[in-house]
């Protein structure tokens, strides 16, 4: 097989760029995970799951994957130099035989194997026979430098171009809006990339919304989420006078929300203001939060324990009926 390929150095490393079908560089590939047994092998053991994730992700007809397939060609692959209009190029001599070992991207490329009938061609950087300390210093440079985007930001981007489910979507939607309003206790402070200041990540935020806006949810019939939980948050904090903080906001939405949206309901109060918040609360007006108490989970779990214990769902509720 004959491969055209552009030729460069990075500080007098030569490698190779060119094209190939991904069945074509499947034939190609040594798979030789390193074990106990095999410290010469530098591959990882294949994740199933990630394999089929990747697989089903390619079945969509927007997919591709722009980044580079890395592989160590072995002493059988030959490269032809030529230089056309100043570039240096050639083309690449490969047997038709198991001769690259993947440096980096297996999963993309053993992705194809549960996929019969898609084939495209992928980006490649290629190595001629790299010796096993030089090949093994460009894998862990490979794989601790990268780093992954935060999922925060994956989150918002897939917001905003609409690839997000209905709940999911219903629960960014009403994040991000509570982050732009400057009345809600949430304005700037909820971190969608990791250089950005605030007390909350989008998507640890999604996550405390997602039960209260899913099927189910207190809030799933509601057509502004957002407002009822700028009112409530904002009559929480102002009630227990405590900062916004990751770990205040865990405690804030917890059972304690829907437990307070049911009484408020049942004592028949307007929940469309913070007024009427704060008029449910004044049936817990002897429950206090202290800050230095809520840094752990346990804690935190305790909290709202004792909370529900001050504020039953209705006045003649027993107790064995709300707790945890």
């Amino acid at each position: 097989m004959r491969v055209f390929a552009i030729f460069l150095k990075q500080k007098g490393l030569p490698l190779y760029i060119f094209k190939i079908k991904a069945s074509e560089l499947l034939k190609l590939t040594i798979i030789e995970p390193r074990t106990s047994e095999n410290k010469t092998a530098l591959q990882r053991i294949l994740d199933k799951k990630r394999l089929k994730q990747i697989a089903t992700y390619l079945l969509n007809n927007d997919a591709a994957i722009p980044n580079n397939i890395i592989v160590n060609f072995n002493e059988k692959v030959k490269f032809l130099p030529e230089k056309i209009n100043g570039i240096e190029c050639g083309y690449l001599e490969i047997p038709d035989e198991k001769c690259a070992y993947i440096l980096d991207g297996q999963h993309r490329l053993m992705a194809f194997n549960y996929l019969d009938n898609l084939d495209f061609e992928v980006p490649v950087v290629g190595f001629l026979n790299l010796d096993l300390k030089t090949a093994a210093h460009l894998f862990t440079v490979i794989n601790t430098t990268q780093k992954p985007l935060s999922k925060s930001l994956l989150l918002d981007i897939r917001h905003y171009i609409g690839d997000t489910k209905q709940a999911e979507r219903k629960a960014t939607d009403t994040a991000l809006k509570l982050s732009k309003s400057n009345t809600s206790p949430l304005y700037r402070k909820i971190k969608v990339s990791k250089a950005e200041k605030g007390v909350i990540s989008l998507e640890q935020l999604v996550k405390l919304i997602l039960p209260f806006v899913d099927i189910g949810g207190i809030l799933e019939r509601s057509k502004q989420p957002e407002r009822v939980l700028e009112n409530y948050l904002t009559a929480f904090f102002e009630n227990f006078d405590i900062p916004v903080t990751n770990h205040s906001l865990q405690i804030a939405l917890s059972p304690i929300f829907e437990r307070v949206i049911r009484r408020g309901k049942n004592e028949n109060l307007n929940l469309n203001s913070k007024e009427g918040f704060k008029e449910v609360f004044n049936f817990a007006r002897d429950f206090k939060i202290k800050l230095e108490s809520i840094k752990t989970k346990k804690e935190r779990d305790l909290i709202v324990r004792e909370f529900l214990s001050y504020l039953p769902e209705t006045t003649s509720q027993k107790l064995d009926d709300w707790l945890l």
